[in-house]
């Protein structure tokens, strides 16, 4: 049944490629709609006569470096390779995520920036922060696995509870509705799904958010905070989303005091701050 069903996937996805689509010319004498099965051979750097065999789905030797340059030579889909693989009975190579490197302008920016500060990348882990923004997350206190993870943190980790007072759950979802579309926009990258299986295991917070399946764009948000140094508080959470080749997909979040009495607020974290910063 497997092999019967690689043939005809095989046979569907070549005849549905057609040859302009990899920089071939069609010609007056092609017979066949798609591309030849010499084509995909030579586009996927394979002999003709093993891609023959496997095309009609004889019991051959299949290494997944082949079976991923037929994936690419065919274009497929990242659902239609998981497919191909599936098939061939091989397990897919997960791609490594790219290392994302926070350029030295935007480190320096949060540097003077006075106020709270951070980068995070696509899956909301951490990669940069200030002074401010530590003040008031105390990112280092968290251990585990996930310890960067901002949307872990906000379920799991109590102090981030208490900081999105009193609106706990309002701030959360719309956490959770970013974070859902940054999912999406990144299927290959296995750690999404390993996040969101350790948070539906572990809250069910989270997990009743989950099943809402609600959207939210990337876009500034006002923001209630508690801070027990500082008092309540409001922010604008403003996103700016980093179009760099070193970072792109990585956003910088900064906290904007909202109005005269958060800006005193901010005016007394910064106090606090650079007390801690003085040498003893």
């Amino acid at each position: 049944m497997q092999r019967s069903e690689l043939k005809a996937f095989l046979r569907a996805r070549r005849a549905a490629l057609a040859p302009e689509a990899v920089g071939l010319p069609r010609g007056q004498r092609r017979l066949t709609p798609g591309l030849r099965r010499e084509e995909v051979a030579v586009l996927a750097d394979v002999g003709l006569t093993w891609y023959t065999w496997l095309e009609q789905g004889r019991q051959i030797n299949v290494s997944a470096a082949a079976l991923a340059r037929i994936a690419r030579a065919l274009m497929l889909s990242p659902s239609d390779e998981a497919y191909l693989f599936a098939l061939a009975g091989l397990a897919r190579p997960e791609p490594a995520p790219a290392r994302i490197e926070v350029p030295a302008p935007i480190r320096g920016m949060l540097e003077r920036y006075r106020g709270p500060g951070f980068v995070l990348d696509p899956l909301f882990d951490l990669l940069a922060y200030n002074r401010y923004a530590d003040f008031l997350f105390d990112f280092e206190a968290v251990r585990g696995p996930f310890a960067r993870n901002h949307v872990w943190n906000a379920f799991m980790h109590p102090p981030r509870r208490v900081l999105y007072q009193p609106n706990f759950m309002r701030s959360a979802a719309n956490l959770v509705a970013i974070f859902r579309m940054s999912h999406a926009a990144h299927p290959d990258d296995p750690r999404f799904d390993a996040l969101v299986e350790a948070l539906v295991q572990t809250s069910a917070e989270f997990a009743g958010l989950w099943e809402q399946q609600e959207t939210a764009p990337l876009a500034a948000l006002e923001l209630p905070l508690y801070d027990a140094r500082l008092g309540h508080f409001r922010v604008h959470s403003t996103r700016l989303p980093i179009r760099d080749g070193q970072a792109d997909g990585a956003t910088v979040f900064f906290f904007v005091p909202v109005d005269a009495a958060s800006q005193a607020c901010f005016e007394r974290m910064t106090e606090l701050v650079e007390r801690k910063a003085e040498p003893a």
